[in-house]
């Protein structure tokens, strides 16, 4: 004990004076120096302490004091020391750098870890620290830059779902009308007159722009003392979430269930097979393609690649599959969990402790490659990760915001629930989200019928099949992609709308709803999105797209028809008349040129005439611009 205590005690009182000495001179300092490296090498600390009793406080010694200290642990000291031999000879101490670095690493501080290891590997330091340095020098570097470039990160607390109680693992609808989180909370016990903490699965509405405090879900929710972790379908009609049951044995065991949700309530729960929920391991936190034929969650089951693994399920034939792990691209030898797939289908975020992380749990994201590959994930970048955990993200379908819970904010409970902005590197791909009805003209639901999304720049169409008189989707689209809507239903008229890459409808989960007109003859119909430049009748590439889409409905349906063009009072009244013929002769000639006979299309131009709105405003005379086809025979 006496020995301990003097070792500790030796460097507060031994050789208070340091003197600017860099390299030993004398062959006394010499030998003393090889003795004491040898001493240190041997684990001989005592000894070497004996023996640096009786050398001066030159700078060299120094540093042989700062790696003993270093060596038995007590970094605290060890950094002191360190620091006085650098401010010494600053050019001349390769080893004290090395220390204050390796330091610096072990405290999380990787900008500084950084810098004093990249002076110790410059000043050429030495095995057996030169291998060491070199590793920690590139894992600090990748961070120290993480640090040095921080993201664009602006937290905002989420009102109404955030309280005094504690809230986290949020997720919001694809339509951003539901909220689901979990929230966590003290009560008085009805049996004695301390507090219990209660936890429940809770969603939340949303009322204006807001959010309201949300309610703890009713059967067949909350049964259990630990669900969440949610995730839900693009038509809000089925919920996966996780929920822990603990055995006999007092094995917690955490399985993925999923409910279905009806007119006014959800369904019972029901559990994934076997082959997808074990017994003996943790399934958790599942995360839901729009298409809904994928899931990813995150489990513990043998046979992965480290403590916790990602995989995804796909539905075939009505059918899950097997899981499959996500492979080493994204999966370390460490921990991943807390997955969200994005709407777009291609963005990947989820939680690591997998190098290059800030602290323990950092927030990652992975990008699909043009054949559906994984990439190698991406550090999403500080401040959003810190040296505290951050275990889940969720991004809102546009992919402008993102949202998590924390602890370590200026909340108004303990943990509550944030949002921010997402830098631009980090956002998803762009995707339209559209829901509505389709209705006829007494505003009834119509059934059976086809809605057609086609990209105009890929050509890529999306067909959904309208049983129940709504519609939901969505389409993952590039930045300046339009995308053409059209409806197909036998004994209704064309109905179609176009959607421009600039249209406030890409911004936010839109509702578009349809009103269907049935056929007649003598019936005129309007051909929305008709569009020409000013005072011409050459069409734009939009109205191309949507003739094509006419043309075809024209060769489902053997209707005879007449195309008529109607312009404002805007000008000449012979002026006007003359644009409005060559405007409907300009869109025959379109029908025609895609295979309609001439026959079947005759046109006719109103003018100014028969305005179906006021011309004393540019609202109104929008809707008197207008492309209409009559029937002439069925």
């Amino acid at each position: 004990m006496v020995r301990i205590i003097l070792f500790f005690c030796f460097f507060l009182f031994i050789n208070p004076v340091f003197t600017q000495e860099c390299y030993p001179e004398d062959n006394k300092d010499k030998r003393a120096v090889k003795k004491i490296e040898r001493l240190i090498r041997k684990g001989a600390y005592y000894d070497a302490i004996d023996a640096l009793n009786n050398t001066n406080g030159s700078a060299f010694f120094t540093e042989l004091k700062s790696e003993i200290l270093w060596r038995r642990g007590d970094f605290f000291k060890a950094e002191d020391y360190a620091l006085k031999v650098i401010d010494l000879c600053p050019e001349n101490s390769p080893k004290a750098y090395y220390f204050l670095g390796e330091i610096a690493y072990k405290r999380k501080d990787y900008v500084n870890a950084d810098i004093y290891l990249r002076k110790a590997i410059d000043l050429q330091i030495r095995d057996p620290y030169y291998s060491d340095a070199v590793m920690l020098y590139g894992d600090a570097k990748i961070i120290a830059d993480i640090i040095n470039n921080p993201v664009k990160f602006d937290p905002k607390i989420v009102k109404g779902v955030s309280t005094k109680d504690d809230e986290y693992l949020p997720i919001i609808s694809p339509d951003q009308e539901l909220f689901f989180f979990t929230r966590r909370s003290s009560r008085e016990s009805l049996q004695s007159i301390t507090t219990v903490t209660v936890e429940e699965f809770v969603s939340s509405k949303k009322i204006g722009n807001t959010f309201e405090v949300g309610q703890a879900l009713k059967y067949p929710f909350n049964i259990e003392s630990n669900e969440g972790g949610a995730s839900i379908t693009i038509d809000n009609m089925v919920l996966y979430y996780t929920k822990c049951i603990r055995d006999a044995m007092g094995y917690n065991n955490c399985d993925i269930y999923y409910v279905n949700r009806g007119d006014s309530s959800w369904s019972d729960v029901k559990k994934f097979p076997k082959g997808i929920s074990k017994i003996d391991s943790w399934e958790s936190q599942p995360t839901v393609s729009s298409d809904g034929k994928t899931i990813i969650f995150s489990s513990d089951r043998s046979g992965g690649y480290g403590k916790m693994d990602l995989y995804e399920i796909n539905k075939v034939d009505g059918n899950w599959t097997k899981p499959l792990n996500l492979g080493s691209v994204i999966n370390s030898n460490e921990y991943e969990k807390s997955p969200y797939l994005h709407a777009d289908g291609k963005t990947l975020f989820f939680a690591s402790t997998n190098f290059p992380t800030l602290g323990g749990f950092d927030i990652f994201y992975s990008r699909k490659d043009s054949v559906g590959n994984w990439q190698k994930p991406v550090n999403i970048g500080y401040p959003i990760n810190t040296v505290a955990d951050e275990i889940s993200l969720f991004v809102s379908t546009d992919g402008n915001q993102a949202y998590f819970a924390s602890n370590s904010l200026d909340g108004i409970g303990g943990w509550d629930i944030y949002s921010f902005d997402l830098y631009d590197k980090a956002k998803p791909e762009r995707v339209l989200f559209l829901k509505g009805s389709l209705l006829d003209e007494n505003k009834q639901s119509i059934r059976d019928v086809e809605l057609e999304i086609k990209n105009i720049t890929t050509q890529e169409i999306i067909t959904i099949q309208v049983n129940k008189g709504t519609y939901v989707s969505s389409l993952t689209l590039a930045d300046t992609d339009d995308v053409l809507i059209t409806i197909k239903k036998e004994g209704f008229a064309f109905n179609s709308t176009y959607i421009s890459s600039s249209d406030t409808n890409f911004n936010l989960p839109s509702n578009l709803s349809f009103e269907l007109q049935s056929l007649g003859e003598g019936r005129s119909f309007n051909i929305e999105n008709i569009y020409f430049d000013n005072n011409s009748y050459e069409v734009k590439d939009a109205t191309k797209e949507i003739l094509i889409e006419f043309a075809k409905y024209l060769d489902l349906n053997t209707l005879i028809i007449e195309i008529n063009g109607f312009t404002d009072n805007i000008g000449d009244e012979e002026d006007n008349q003359l644009l409005s013929e060559n405007r409907a002769k300009t869109v025959r000639d379109l029908i025609v040129m895609q295979g309609i006979s001439e026959e079947r299309v005759s046109y006719n131009g109103f003018g100014e005439s028969f305005p179906v709105s006021s011309n004393d405003n540019e609202k109104g005379r929008s809707k008197n611009r207008r492309t209409e086809f009559k029937i002439i025979s069925q």
